[in-house]
């Protein structure tokens, strides 16, 4: 019998890979928010004198040098703080989550209860950072709207349908976990059975 779990599978490949990320993601998170603090602290004016707003759509970007007001340092801070910071958490929990399943995929039990809550997890965090970034993106909109002041030129903030697609991956993640959480309880009822 040829068996799929184990040490050279696909998926003790892919666990390991996981462990890696999430322990780069947390550098990664430690570095990000530690440079940023730093550069409020040490130097606020780091905005400088030849500063200029980018605004980034699918294919097009805006890029201004003059028409604008500088945004307030502390504010920016804030706002890319209140982005990052959520962000990276969700994007860690997401990590581990996944490194728990397949640490379970290589040991020959994927179907339990536990993995069944954790593809849950992942759902409900993949539907929440979909929110915050919705959510966080029009106010970044708002506060950067204020900002510039050209003849002619009218901004306003918007939140679109695109914005919430990962409320429907989101969704499928959670009936994904339904079908675990069926999966789990056939695999304990053939467990008693044998």
């Amino acid at each position: 019998m040829n068996n799929k779990t184990g040490k050279n599978t696909v998926a003790a490949y892919i666990e390991k890979l996981l462990g890696l990320a999430w322990y780069l993601g947390i550098v990664f998170g430690v570095l990000l928010i530690g440079g940023q603090i730093y550069l409020m602290i040490a130097s606020p004016a780091w905005l400088g004198e030849t500063m200029k707003l980018q605004i980034e759509t699918s294919g097009l970007v805006f890029s201004f040098t003059e028409g604008f007001s500088a945004p307030e340092a502390g504010t920016l801070f804030i706002f890319q703080f209140a982005l990052v910071v959520p962000l990276l958490a969700m994007g860690l929990l997401i990590i581990f989550q996944l490194k728990k399943i397949f640490t379970t995929i290589t040991e020959g039990s994927p179907f339990s209860m536990e993995n069944s809550k954790r593809i849950r997890v992942i759902g409900w965090t993949i539907i929440a950072a979909s929110a915050i970034k919705a959510l966080l993106g029009f106010l970044l909109g708002l506060y950067f709207s204020t900002l510039i002041n050209l003849p002619g030129l009218d901004l306003t903030a918007n939140i679109r349908l695109q914005d919430f697609a990962g409320v429907f991956a989101g969704i499928i993640i959670l009936a994904l976990a339904e079908v675990f959480q069926h999966g789990a309880r056939l695999q304990e009822e053939s467990n008693l059975t044998v």
